[in-house]
């Protein structure tokens, strides 16, 4: 999909617009800053495991952090090509992403999915987006 610029009377087309992000290997994602990790940071009592949350790189909603939820609780913002882990009781919640801010960066409704936490396991999720919006759901890496 082409874009077409504007700039001082000339105009430019432009193939690289970037319509999606583009997702990156969990190993090179940069961890949230521990002052943007709000919650299931320690790993609680009894059988519990971890799931870590990786979004995308790209221009694609770049100017907004999201807010990931775990069963409706801010567990952590997170910025374009960064990860978070939270640990939890193993069992099935209710995982979340939202747009964190105001003016353009609010708005959009918190896309949920039910996610599994399996004992002594890691779990990955990707947050990705397109110009439709952004959406959560399991990490696949295809290499």
């Amino acid at each position: 999909m082409g874009l077409i610029l504007r700039l001082g009377g000339v105009y430019e087309t432009r193939g690289d617009s970037g319509c999606a992000s583009s997702p990156i290997p969990v190993s090179q994602a940069k961890p949230v800053p521990s002052d943007e990790l709000y919650a299931f940071q320690s790993k609680p009592a009894g059988e519990s495991g971890v799931i870590t949350v990786v979004r995308d790189s790209g221009m694609v909603g770049s100017g907004c952090d999201i807010v990931v939820y775990v069963d409706g609780r801010k567990a952590g913002k997170i910025g374009t090509s960064q990860r978070a882990s939270f640990y939890l009781p193993a069992g099935n919640i209710n995982l979340g992403a939202g747009l964190a801010g105001s003016g353009l960066c609010a708005g959009a409704a918190i896309r949920t999915i039910s996610a599994s936490i399996q004992a002594n396991k890691e779990s990955l999720y990707r947050i990705s987006g397109d110009m439709s919006g952004f959406y959560i759901g399991p990490y696949v890496d295809y290499n």
